[in-house]
């Protein structure tokens, strides 16, 4: 009898787009329409864990996504990408972690994707990392804000 497949995946996102030049900044009204946006994007997946950092703007991209599938906002560090990451390959459950641009490349890295890379300017990049026994497959997505986009 073959073995069961055993699949996990991770999404990894920059904050949506934040109002400029106020420290800890929430998200601008682009960014909110974006994270609804991501909501509505991972709304079949069976995430068990949503991940953000303390600010504003990554907590605020979290939240929708958070509310739609009733999963908890787990806050961790944005300066310890290696212990988060560490823990999310152990829990070996799905989930979506929401960094920042010089953040989310490092952390795609340390769960073992390709190697990405994201400028200052990049917004709503959705990399998805699949481990399919043992294997791990990076893909990049783009998801674009939407006017219209409720939840």
């Amino acid at each position: 009898m073959a073995e069961p497949t055993k699949v996990m995946t991770l999404f990894i996102v920059r904050h949506a787009e934040k109002v400029p030049d106020k420290p800890d900044p929430e998200l601008s009204v682009q960014g909110q329409q974006r994270a609804i946006h991501l909501a509505h994007l991972l709304k079949h997946v069976d995430l068990e864990h949503v991940y953000a950092t303390k600010y504003q703007r990554a907590q605020q991209t979290a939240k929708p996504t958070a509310e739609m599938l009733d999963v908890a906002i787990t806050t961790y560090a944005a300066g310890d990408s290696e212990a988060l990451i560490k823990s999310v390959l152990e829990q070996q459950q799905n989930a979506l972690i929401v960094g920042h641009s010089n953040t989310v490349p490092e952390l795609v890295r340390l769960a073992g994707g390709n190697h990405v890379e994201l400028s200052e300017q990049d917004y709503g990049d959705v990399f998805m990392l699949q481990f399919i026994n043992g294997y791990i497959t990076t893909t990049r997505l783009y998801l674009a804000p939407s006017q219209k986009a409720k939840y």
